[in-house]
């Protein structure tokens, strides 16, 4: 198996994998959206709310925002996120006070307009903890008009892109496959119709023939295939190679979603694996 990094930012991670089996890729994936842990808006109070937008709006606009998680990883992983998941369910059953201390963050936010309109944004939310914040102090909240105003008290909790998007550290995780293009020469008349029509450019004719120039740019729509009138082109999966890109909401480092996920993957298939031996053990006593 090899791997190549061919995007590393703040924002996104994209690699290029080959030798790696698809459904274990997938897994990969689905853990950063479902699995991976983070903190979100859970719990709105209501104090005061005078402005236009309803306590419901204003209370999913806050829950939206991501909150900066990745100091606190490693304890994110370490905890029980199912007994966090029931302190805010209608489940009779809840985790110990201890626990629940160690789940929720209390925050802030309390804005009140005077003689001109105001902007609420993301920014003007206060945190009791300075490592749990939001993101980005940009994002608007609501606008409140003179003589309008809000105050809010708020509580983050752990929790699983599982039990609501809110909680996802990921805005695209996806798995393209990589395109394997052959190019019948002889039958190529170099009209270049497939060169206009391809949308990444991965074509191109040079020293009077037709090349692949960028073939991991290949997004498989197969629309020079079509476009040829000799049929000289042909495109198809390659099975073992892939390509996975993982954007993150802010909450957590790109390449922190990944290893997130990969223990908690590593994590339950050695408890499937503890099960099934246990049941061996069983059939065989």
């Amino acid at each position: 198996m090899s791997i190549e990094v061919r995007d590393w930012s703040s924002e996104a991670i994209e690699l290029y994998i080959d030798g790696f089996p698809l459904p274990f890729l997938n897994a990969i994936r689905r853990y950063s959206m479902a699995k991976v842990p983070t903190y979100a808006i859970d719990e709105v109070t209501i104090v005061a709310n005078t402005s236009l937008m309803f306590d419901e709006m204003l209370a999913h606009r806050l829950a939206m925002v991501p909150l900066r998680s990745e100091d606190y990883i490693d304890k994110l992983l370490a905890t029980d996120v199912l007994l966090c998941e029931k302190c805010s369910s209608d489940s009779e059953e809840k985790p110990p006070k201890d626990v629940c201390d160690k789940c929720f963050i209390n925050m802030f936010l309390e804005v009140e307009a005077h003689e001109q309109e105001v902007t609420v944004y993301s920014g003007d939310i206060k945190s009791e903890d300075p490592y749990v914040k939001p993101v980005y102090d940009n994002i608007p909240i609501v606008i409140l008009a003179p003589g309008q105003r809000i105050s809010l008290e708020l509580r983050a909790r752990i929790g699983r892109g599982l039990e609501h998007a809110k909680w996802s550290p990921t805005t695209i995780a996806v798995i393209r496959n990589v395109a394997n293009i052959t190019i019948d020469e002889s039958l190529c008349t170099l009209c270049g119709k497939c060169v206009d029509v391809c949308p990444k450019r991965v074509l191109k004719i040079e020293n009077k023939r037709l090349a692949v120039d960028k073939p991991l740019e290949c997004i498989i729509c197969k629309q020079c295939v079509a476009a040829c009138p000799t049929k000289a082109i042909n495109v198809a999966n390659l099975t073992d190679k892939n390509i996975l890109r993982i954007e993150s909401s802010g909450s957590l480092e790109p390449e922190t979603i990944i290893r997130a996920a990969l223990k908690i993957l590593e994590k339950e298939l050695s408890v499937l694996q503890s099960f099934i031996e246990n049941v061996k053990k069983g059939a065989k006593a």
